[in-house]
């Protein structure tokens, strides 16, 4: 089985899912994650989430170190650009690894090797849930010089990691080296793609459908989307499909919770069987439809 791991730095206060996001985490025990935070450690880790306590600034120094570059933003949101350029700073920490890879806290994930499996990583060397970019909240990249550094293919990119405002590298500027030709006929895109996007040549772009709600359709092409989705030991389906998805990304309702998120799951129960809702996580007790 090849390793896999996630690299997350996040800064400030955790949200109030965070215990529902390690819950998800904790289920992929055969995945990885190592959490780079100021914030203390999480009660009940998972043995699979590998705590890296530091605080902001220092993280900005190593950060600036490692890439020689001058990397100080006042807000952690600008970290989103660094997400390319991750398995890179942290190259010790994935050394015996296959693959390292970048996503949000503000999801859930299903059952990861039932779609990231050993046939699919042998034939690819980037995976990501967007048909036509890379996708911030999930991407995986091996662990080889190549695509560690492939940040460093972009240009300018110095430049646009040291604004300091957020630029949104990763699904931009860093999703150009993979993807072209867009309106090209697709006989033709993928000579062009094989010519001029070497980077490209083994990397899948595959919609997950696991943002809903905003830019992608539903998986039939239409405009409705699930209103719950249902977690039991990390099979993840919904109300509009029985089929399993990768992970669920509350991008959308998230927006609209501003605090307000409904959690009525008991502490001990976060590990086996919730849905979530527009007004957030809710207790079930089984799956019967």
């Amino acid at each position: 089985m090849k390793k896999v791991a996630f690299l997350i730095p996040y800064f400030g206060e955790f949200p109030p899912w965070m215990d529902y996001f390690l819950a998800s985490c904790r289920a992929n025990a055969t995945i990885d994650f190592f959490l780079f935070t100021d914030n203390s450690r999480p009660d009940r880790l998972p043995r699979n989430v590998h705590y890296r306590q530091i605080s902001y600034n220092a993280y900005l120094d190593k950060v600036s170190e490692r890439l020689m570059i001058d990397f100080h933003p006042g807000n952690p949101y600008k970290l989103c650009d660094l997400k390319p350029a991750l398995g890179y700073i942290h190259q010790d920490s994935i050394a015996d690894y296959d693959f390292w890879g970048f996503c949000d806290i503000d999801l859930i994930f299903g059952q990861l090797r039932h779609f990231l499996t050993d046939r699919l990583l042998s034939r690819y060397d980037l995976i990501t849930t967007h048909e036509r970019r890379i996708a911030g909240h999930f991407t995986i990249i091996r662990n080889k010089q190549r695509y560690n550094r492939a940040f460093k293919d972009v240009r300018d990119w110095s430049e646009y990691l040291a604004a300091e405002e957020h630029k949104a590298f990763d699904e931009k500027a860093f999703s150009r080296l993979f993807v072209g030709f867009k309106n090209f006929p697709g006989v033709l895109r993928r000579p062009l793609k094989w010519l001029f996007l070497p980077h490209g040549r083994r990397a899948l772009f595959r919609e997950a459908f696991s943002t809903p709600g905003l830019r992608c359709d539903w998986v039939d092409g239409s405009r409705n989307f699930p209103s719950e989705w249902y977690w039991q030991r990390a099979k993840l389906t919904n109300n509009r499909s029985d089929d399993e998805f990768l992970y669920f990304h509350f991008l959308k309702w998230k927006r609209d919770w501003n605090g307000r998120m409904c959690s009525d799951v008991e502490a001990e129960d976060r590990h086996c069987c919730w849905k979530v809702t527009e007004e957030g996580f809710k207790a079930i007790h089984s799956l019967a439809r």
